[in-house]
């Protein structure tokens, strides 16, 4: 019990300890995307706070952080800090924007040595991408950020024209070709084989010798065998051996 008692209480101190530096650590980093963001609308709308400026982007800047920065237990200041141009405001100068809020812990001897409640910081810088290079205006802004009305009028609904169907291309007919029965030119005169050949069905200048002729001489050797059926337009070779 002496031993429970005396190491209880530091247990529960580390416990709380951690716990306090797990939510201001996750705040940090909540934070840190809040500036982020920040800095880049600023970045894409430098103009808003020139003079005049525009009222509408100051308005959703402070908007942004603050929908942004919506419950991570951290106390922002009263006032939007605006972002800041310390180069400038030209293409590519740095949009600064630096955030401290106040962090509430919940453990009373850690908030003693450390301070309760606890700032919080957190900075991001961009570069500038608006603008204008020789009077040639450069990058764009966000839309209008006026709040739309009941009476605002929806765009009219592009209609889209019905697409007429491609009439298919029919596919062309294809003749068969007609199969001829190859002759016997073996032991036939060379200078008689061009008739037999044509006789048959086939295109005389589709019988080929060799050697040519003349001379004439008696054929021994054909290329199609005799009797075959085959298309009327196929070629033959025939020779002497």
């Amino acid at each position: 019990m002496v031993e429970f008692a005396i190491s209880f209480p530091v247990v529960l101190l580390m416990v709380l300890f951690g716990v306090d530096f797990g939510r201001v650590f996750l705040g940090w980093v909540t934070l840190t995307s809040v500036v982020r963001e920040a800095a880049n609308f600023a970045a894409i709308n430098p103009g808003a706070w020139d003079t005049p400026g525009s009222p509408n982007a100051r308005a959703e800047y402070a908007r942004l952080i603050n929908a942004e920065a919506n419950g991570i237990n951290c106390t922002l200041p009263g006032t939007v800090p605006d972002p800041t141009f310390p180069s400038g405001s030209d293409l590519g100068s740095p949009a600064i924007v630096s955030i401290t809020c106040q962090f509430s812990l919940i453990t009373p001897i850690i908030g003693n040595l450390l301070g309760n409640p606890l700032d919080v910081s957190a900075s991001a810088s961009f570069p500038i991408r608006s603008g204008a290079i020789d009077g040639i205006p450069i990058g764009g802004t966000l839309p209008s950020f006026s709040p739309a009305t009941a009476t605002d009028t929806p765009p009219p609904t592009e209609t889209t024209e019905p697409t007429a169907t491609p009439i298919p291309t029919p596919s062309p007919i294809i003749t068969p070709v007609p199969n001829c029965t190859v002759p016997d030119l073996k032991n036939v005169d060379s200078s008689a084989a061009p008739t037999t050949w044509a006789n048959a069905g086939f295109a005389a200048n589709n019988l080929a010798f060799n050697p040519l002729v003349p001379p004439h001489y008696t054929i021994k050797k054909q290329t199609l065998t005799k009797n075959a059926s085959v298309p009327c337009t196929s070629s033959m070779t025939v020779s002497p051996s």
